[in-house]
């Protein structure tokens, strides 16, 4: 189920942080850090941060912000699945919610896959790979 995450500090995350650190992916580390020192909670208009819950457990968590370098489109960011979540359709269904909430404000979705192996997955949902310095990947609506 997608929740709505207006107060990261009202869920327990320590577990999805703790094994997206030993995977070797910091975006939570980052989002903790970013939302604790106030630079991002998601609470912009036309920001959102969403998680999923199974099993009474957050399983994944995704955003989506301004994107700075053009503020006509939203970022995606902070994408995470717990691995043995993965291949059921919980990533797709929380980028595909956050594309429709984004419709309500900006022209498109941009996302920064950086070095990441997903290149396939943004592909799969529609977004177009890009040379940008600040995104690589489009989705326009």
């Amino acid at each position: 189920m997608i929740i709505d995450i207006t107060d990261l500090d009202e869920y327990d995350i320590s577990h999805i942080r703790n094994m997206a650190e030993q995977e070797g992916y910091n975006m939570l580390n980052r989002l903790v850090a970013d939302y604790d020192s106030g630079e991002n909670r998601f609470d912009k208009e036309g920001e959102k941060l969403i998680g999923y819950i199974l099993e009474c457990m957050v399983v994944a968590l995704c955003g989506l912000n301004i994107e700075p370098s053009y503020t006509e489109y939203g970022r995606i960011r902070r994408l995470y699945v717990l691995p043995e979540y993965r291949n059921r359709g919980i990533g797709t269904e929380l980028v595909n919610h956050l594309i429709t909430f984004a419709g309500k404000y900006y022209k498109g979705v941009v996302v920064n896959i950086g070095n990441l192996p997903v290149s396939n997955f943004y592909e799969s949902i529609g977004f177009k790979s890009v040379k940008n310095p600040s995104y690589t990947h489009l989705l326009l609506f």
